[in-house]
């Protein structure tokens, strides 16, 4: 029995698929189930039921996990205490972000975890939030950093930031006005990102909270090109603190108040419940230390 083959079971009962496993281990398909064949023919027992459409634990396979968990878990503390560099912390770590994160503070992020754990490959994914925690239920990601807490019963989600975001507009569009109101609401395009958006989600919520509408919309799934839309008169929308000072400074777009303000949205760090690596809890420490949702973006 070898730490390869306990690592291919382990993954394989963990995630949605063979093939997820195969990927998280970057090995091929082939591979991972030979060393599960392997590790089956060595304990003399199935330990997955193939007859579906997608293989399950069999009654070995399901006693065998904790143990599998807790002795890979080991390993993983032995390579933690008798690492010369990094901790200890080694192999390839695949987590998420939404936009924001990418073009503020992820860059800081990876500098950070390069020089403190080198022996660690880290691969970021940039998509919305909702798209993130299905991919981390799935066991596509180690963890992820989303706008809001989970509702899904197998995720963990740990408080990390608090973003403010304000309205803004051109100064040729609104002309003087520097309060939004259900005129302007009804009279000019809201530009937002897609419903599963962490930022729109709270958008819609403050307007139904304060019975408004928007007359027309302009959904668009990418943040730096929203905020050139705004910039170039195209309609109303939302900017996080940091890029709306950068901009403002410029004369690119002006704030507009509501009332009441909009609510801080809150960006926690996710993970699997079912995992507990330490390699988590070192990278929730990485992020908690480089987070910064302010920094003005690095497009304008």
């Amino acid at each position: 029995m070898t730490l390869k083959q306990l690592d291919a079971f382990y993954w394989a009962a963990s995630v949605a698929s063979f093939g997820v496993a195969a990927e998280r281990l970057h090995v091929s398909q082939s591979t991972l189930s030979k060393r599960i064949a392997e590790l089956e023919v060595q304990l003399g027992k199935p330990l997955f039921d193939r007859s579906g459409h997608r293989a399950s634990l069999t009654e070995a396979g399901v006693q065998l996990l904790p143990l599998a968990r807790r002795m890979l878990g080991l390993a993983e503390e032995m390579h933690v205490l008798l690492g010369e560099t990094g901790d200890g912390v080694r192999g390839h770590c695949r987590f998420g972000v939404g936009e924001l994160a990418a073009l503020t503070w992820l860059p800081d992020l990876v500098a950070h975890a390069r020089e403190k754990y080198p022996a660690l490959v880290l691969e970021p994914c940039v998509d919305l939030g909702a798209a993130l925690e299905r991919r981390l239920e799935s066991g596509e990601l180690d963890f992820a950093v989303v706008a809001g807490f989970s509702q899904r019963s197998g995720i963990s989600s740990e408080a990390i930031a608090q973003v403010g975001f304000s309205w803004a507009a051109a100064p040729a569009l609104v002309g003087r006005q520097r309060v939004v109101t259900a005129a302007l609401l009804q009279n000019t395009a809201l530009i937002t990102m897609p419903p599963a958006a962490g930022p729109t989600r709270m958008l819609e919520h403050w307007l139904a909270v304060n019975n408004l509408e928007a007359g027309r919309r302009l959904t668009c799934n990418n943040l730096a090109a929203i905020a050139s839309l705004i910039a170039a008169g195209v309609g109303i929308g939302l900017f996080p603190n940091g890029w709306l000072r950068q901009m403002a400074e410029r004369n690119a777009v002006v704030q507009l108040k509501s009332r009441p303000a909009l609510p801080e949205l809150e960006y926690t760090f996710q993970w699997r419940r079912d995992d507990a690596r330490p390699l988590l809890g070192r990278l929730r420490d990485a992020v908690t230390q480089t987070v910064d949702f302010s920094k003005p973006s690095p497009l304008w």
